[in-house]
């Protein structure tokens, strides 16, 4: 049998080879809702945010939720992976966005499933709900698309407006009663409504009960791994960051980490990955990695803190198979990563790598930011890496992420402004061309132009939304839409030029 490569791509990721925290016993006649992970699956096998809303929409009674995911390397209509029903075919589509270019891979899902992307189209057939980071920092480029939107933290909030929704349906009411019932809910952001207060949700269980992985498949981003999350915001406050600005810091307890380890057994996973903004923080983080090694598991985490990680916790994790450590300079300079937050000094930087190599690990993965505010010049992430590679074994693969400055809602620097494509691609190609003699030396950029775009979603309102929407629904470039649209970008490239008011402000921001 001839297996097109639609049919291949669904044997791969089917539910038969994952394991799964719950039985989710679905029929294409009972199934109430999907969650939509507008990213390829091993992406969103990966996300613990999609995975546990998934996991709690499921527990509400007898509310029966499927999951999809969107790959644009397959643009076809998303299915349900449960049921295999198309994403046209449920009443209400629940999306869970991590970052700010998921809006345009959104519309791409819905205009692919012939669902109106315009919710003053659609009239509620289906009804879409939005949530996630994203989300929480600036939902206004979502209005043209959504009816609602969850902001903060889902895990205690998703099933209030379930209970309230499924009121709803037994009294068969219309879409104005049902976004009127749910503004009685303080952190639903309702686009109708778009000057009401919100306020984001808290999960307040976390230090007890971390989000973990309640699904785990061998495609995933992290391989054949078990996912727990360890931190949620980050305490440095870094003046970018965006994990900062969305969620409260705080830590999960090293008791609920090693309870939960033990009491799901990894749903038989051989490795565990220790995933948040600020794994290298945490004050047991020893504790946890050593008894993950006694449970005779692999271990991976997200990325370590610079002048906090020692040969104890090197030797730990590559006892467990770490071969490959990431850790997030973002500054080529002392002094411009000072500004920043970051308190990691060239020396350490350099003292962190020799042991890496040291302890077995052949693969560093180092991420930097360029066009910050008050720029620093533009060859320091070169004179870094040339310094470095000069005083680190060669067996030590040196792996550069540089990407450009997006100022972010509620950050220190939510009103910089974006140093623009000309002066981002030369920065771009002055790194490329310094590195390019250095031995084991790789370096990877984004699309100038995508960055920007993820500006314009960043500091974005509704009429961002509408652009983008009239972009893809014509089968035109957001630029060229933009364009005949006339539309000024300095108000959401550099707003404090102008008196563009932000969107994000009718979000009250958490302590």
């Amino acid at each position: 049998m001839i297996r097109s490569r639609k049919d291949k791509r669904k044997s791969n990721h089917s539910p038969a080879v994952e394991r799964k925290l719950r039985k989710v016993r679905l029929s294409r006649k009972q199934t109430h809702a999907v969650i939509l992970f507008p990213a390829p699956f091993p992406n969103a096998i990966a996300n613990l945010g999609f995975l546990t809303i998934w996991d709690r929409l499921n527990t509400a009674g007898d509310f029966l939720c499927d999951r999809a995911v969107w790959d644009p390397r397959h643009p076809s209509e998303p299915e349900g992976i449960e049921t295999g029903l198309p994403l046209s075919a449920f009443p209400l589509i629940f999306i869970s966005s991590s970052t700010e270019l998921d809006l345009p891979a959104v519309i791409d899902a819905l205009i692919a499933s012939g669902i109106e992307p315009e919710a003053g189209s659609r009239q509620g057939r289906p009804l879409i709900v939005a949530g996630g980071i994203t989300l929480t920092l600036n939902p206004a480029p979502w209005a043209p698309l959504l009816d609602l939107a969850i902001l903060g933290e889902g895990e205690d909030a998703i099933l209030p407006w379930i209970s309230l929704y499924a009121d709803w349906q037994k009294q068969s009411g219309s879409r104005p009663e049902l976004l009127q019932a749910s503004s009685a809910l303080p952190f639903l952001w309702i686009p109708d409504q778009e000057d009401r207060m919100v306020t984001p949700a808290r999960y307040e269980s976390f230090t007890e009960h971390p989000a973990f992985s309640t699904v785990v498949h061998p495609d995933g981003h992290f391989g054949d791994c078990f996912l727990i999350e360890t931190t949620r915001g980050c305490p440095r406050r870094c003046k970018f960051c965006a994990a900062c600005a969305a969620f409260s810091a705080r830590f999960a307890s090293a008791d609920a980490i090693i309870n939960t380890i033990d009491s799901t057994h990894c749903l038989t996973a051989p490795k565990v990955g220790l995933v948040g903004a600020a794994v290298g923080d945490h004050p047991r983080l020893k504790q946890i990695v050593a008894h993950v090694l006694l449970s005779g598991k692999e271990i991976t985490l997200s990325s370590l803190r610079i002048e906090s990680t020692d040969a104890e916790l090197l030797d730990l994790l590559t006892e467990g198979g770490f071969r490959s450590l990431t850790i997030a300079p973002e500054a080529g300079s002392e002094g411009e990563r000072f500004k920043l937050g970051k308190k990691a000094t060239d020396a350490d930087i350099l003292k962190l790598a020799q042991i890496a190599a040291e302890k077995g690990i052949n693969h560093l993965r180092m991420y930097f930011l360029i066009g910050l505010p008050e720029a620093e010049p533009a060859d320091s992430i070169a004179r870094l890496i040339t310094w470095l590679r000069k005083e680190t074994p060669s067996s030590l693969f040196l792996d550069l992420s540089v990407a450009s400055f997006i100022p972010k809602p509620f950050t220190p620097w939510e009103g910089e402004p974006f140093a623009g494509i000309p002066t981002l691609d030369h920065v771009k190609k002055q790194i490329k061309d310094a590195i390019k003699p250095l031995s084991r030396v790789d370096v990877r950029f984004e699309s100038t132009r995508m960055e920007q775009i993820a500006v314009l979603l960043s500091r974005g309102d509704r009429r961002i939304g509408e652009v983008l929407i009239a972009a893809k629904k014509s089968s035109r470039s957001f630029n060229q839409q933009i364009r005949l649209d006339n539309l000024d970008l300095t108000p959401y490239l550099a707003p404090a030029d102008t008196d563009y008011i932000l969107p994000w402000k009718v979000i009250h921001p958490h302590d």
